[in-house]
C-alpha cells in the first residue's frame, strides 16, 4: 500500500506503487505458455529433425515428430495420443503437463535405434519404446502403438503425481500397452501378452505377496522385472473391473506424502477385506481370464 505523505500528490503515489516492485524485482514473473515452450523446443530440434526427413505436428503440449510422413503422423496425432491424453486426463490426471514434450515415432528399428544412440547415447533400448527423464519420447511404431499409450501414460502422470511408486505407474501404464477408448470417452485395459506369464508364475507358486511389490524399492530388478509389470499391470485391472482404479488413484495421489509406497492407501481401499484375502481372491480371478 502507498500511503501519501505530506507533499505528496495521488498521482505520484500511484506511479511509485507500479514501479517501485518492478524496480526492486518483486513483480511475479511471466511464465512462457506451453504453445511459446512449445516452439521454443522446435526451433530447438529443428536442424536435427530436417536432417532426418521427419516431418513434425505441433500439439501442445506435444510436438510430434515422425519418419512416415506428414499423413501417417497425423493418423498417430488423431486417432491414439490426443485420444489418449483426453480420456487418461478425464479419467485420472487434473494436473496436465507444464513443459513441452518431444514424441519420436519411427516407422521402424534401425533409425529408431540409431537415433537414441546418436542423438541421446541410449544404448540396449528396449524393444518398443521408452520415455525418457527429460521429457522426450522415442517410440518404434513398427511394433504397434500399444507401447505409445503406455509412455503417454507415464508422461502424464509426471506432472500430476511425481512421487508415484514404480509398481503403481508401471502398472497403469501397462494396463493401457492393450486397451479400447470407451464410448464416453474413456480407456480400458484388456487382456495382453503379460497374462500367461503370471498365470504360470501363481501356479507354481512362484509370485510373491502383493504387499512385497509394493514395498520393494527396486522394481526394475532383472531377474523378476516381466513378473513385476505384470502383477501390477492385473492388480490394477482387476480393480478396473470392480470400477474402483480411479478412487484409488486419487486416494494414492492425496495420501503420498505420508503413504509413499502406497500400500496403506490400497489397504484402506480394500477395507471390507484384507489383504491376503484381496490376493487370494485376485489370484483365483487371474488363473480364470
Amino acid at each position: 500500500m502507498c500511503v501519501v505523505e505530506k507533499g505528496m500528490t495521488r498521482s505520484i503515489c500511484l506511479i511509485l506503487a507500479i514501479l517501485l516492485p518492478i524496480v526492486s524485482g518483486a513483480s511475479p514473473t511471466t511464465q512462457p505458455s506451453i504453445e511459446t515452450k512449445c516452439d521454443d523446443l522446435l526451433a530447438k530440434w529443428k536442424p536435427k529433425l530436417a536432417a532426418e526427413h521427419f516431418a513434425v505436428r505441433v500439439s501442445p503440449p506435444f510436438v510430434i515428430a515422425g519418419d512416415g510422413g506428414g499423413d501417417r503422423l497425423e493418423q498417430y496425432r488423431d486417432r491414439t495420443i490426443l485420444p489418449a491424453v483426453r480420456a487418461l486426463q478425464k479419467q485420472f490426471f487434473s494436473t496436465p503437463p507444464s513443459e513441452p514434450i518431444l514424441i519420436l515415432l519411427f516407422e521402424s528399428e534401425e533409425p529408431y535405434r540409431r537415433i537414441a544412440k546418436d542423438w541421446f547415447g541410449d544404448e540396449n533400448v528396449a524393444h518398443f519404446g521408452y520415455f525418457r527423464h527429460d521429457r522426450v519420447m522415442l517410440m518404434n511404431v513398427a511394433t504397434g502403438t500399444g507401447t505409445l499409450v503406455h509412455e503417454l501414460t507415464h508422461a502424464l502422470i509426471a506432472p500430476d503425481l511425481p512421487n508415484v511408486p514404480d509398481w503403481f505407474n508401471e502398472g497403469l501404464a501397462s494396463l493401457y500397452e492393450q486397451s479400447q477408448f470407451t464410448n464416453d470417452g474413456g480407456i480400458r485395459g484388456l487382456k495382453n501378452w503379460r497374462l500367461p506369464d503370471l498365470q504360470t508364475a501363481i501356479r507354481e507358486k512362484k509370485l510373491r505377496a502383493l504387499g512385497e511389490l509394493m514395498a520393494d524399492s527396486d522394481f526394475y530388478n532383472g531377474d523378476r522385472v516381466g513378473l513385476n509389470y505384470a502383477q501390477a499391470r492385473y492388480v490394477l485391472m482387476y480393480l478396473q473391473e470392480k470400477g474402483t482404479l480411479q478412487t484409488f488413484y486419487k486416494s494414492l495421489r492425496e495420501n503420498i506424502k505420508d503413504d509413499p509406497t502406497g500400500e496403506s492407501t490400497f489397504e484402506t481401499h480394500i477395507k471390507s477385506q484384507s489383504l491376503a484375502d484381496f490376493e487370494r481372491d485376485w489370484r483365483d480371478w487371474v488363473l480364470h481370464l
